[in-house]
């Protein structure tokens, strides 16, 4: 496993240099980052332009680090209720011209005007189109987790979409914080659908749904000890993400992430490639 940071909170919505930024995570042992799909308030892939491909790739090479995957932030179900899809493809391409293996995604719920069925149809065809294409080109696809709002409300409805989807290249980013704000056990999630979870984000709350507060992780409700347990029982060879967000300054946000989660490895007995305590 590799632990990476999350950095479309800096990069992206505060606008930090992408050069600072990840020489800050490599500095303090970060072997991969999360970048995200689009670049400022635009969820078109192409926004994040040719040059800024290239600096970030270079960067990252240079800092010895790779792009564990690009994250996107549309909702799906809605920009197809619009009539202007999320662009998953392009967000492949994307992952391809930074080297990162997967794409994530965020579902969304029900739409006005659009049946429910018929809206779950138009969804799963969209998935297996882009998850085909990513196919093509050794990128897969990851829906970011249950929500009790989305279409994939529960464990069951994902397996559905997994079943109507039909494609090994679909999977889920494994998301334990959100799990558990619903009441879902993230260790049996896991084990559940260890052969789909293509990535992972970390990040610590305070809380039930749907009244809480996310907290960098070690400094919220959340133990990481049985999550990386389970993970290496699967033999869980992805990233683990430390997702922070422009409430938490960088430098502690990385580190104490950091921390947080080497303990909780070394806990379990294993390390991160490439991490030193």
């Amino acid at each position: 496993m590799h632990l990476s940071f999350y950095t479309y909170s800096y990069t992206d919505v505060l606008d930090q240099p992408i050069p600072e930024t990840l020489a800050f995570a490599a500095g303090v042992g970060y072997t991969r980052v999360d970048v995200s799909g689009t670049h400022g308030k635009s969820n078109d892939p192409g926004s994040f332009d040719a040059a800024r491909r290239k600096l970030t790739r270079e960067t990252a090479e240079r800092f010895g680090l790779r792009v564990a995957a690009v994250i996107t932030h549309a909702e799906l179900t809605g920009t197809i209720a619009a009539g202007k899809p999320l662009d998953l493809k392009g967000s492949v391409d994307l992952a391809v011209d930074l080297g990162a293996p997967v794409v994530t995604f965020h579902m969304g719920g029900p739409q006005e005007g659009i049946a429910p069925e018929a809206l779950w149809k138009k969804t799963a065809k969209a998935i297996r189109a882009a998850a085909d294409y990513g196919s093509s080109k050794h990128v897969s696809l990851a829906v970011d987790g249950i929500w009790p709002t989305w279409i994939d409300d529960s464990p069951d409805a994902l397996q559905r979409l997994f079943d109507d989807v039909g494609s090994d290249d679909f999977g889920v980013n494994f998301d334990p914080c959100y799990l558990e704000l619903i009441d879902v056990d993230p260790v049996k999630f896991f084990d559940r659908f260890a052969k789909r979870i293509r990535h992972t984000h970390l990040k610590d709350h305070i809380g039930k749904y749907p009244k809480w507060t996310h907290h960098i992780p070690g400094q919220g409700s959340m133990d990481y000890t049985p999550l990386v347990a389970v993970a290496a029982k699967h033999k869980y060879s992805g990233a683990m993400t430390v997702e922070c967000f422009t409430n938490m300054e960088l430098t502690e946000a990385a580190r104490v992430g950091f921390r947080t989660m080497t303990a909780a490895a070394e806990k379990t007995g294993m390390s991160f490639v490439g991490a030193a305590t």
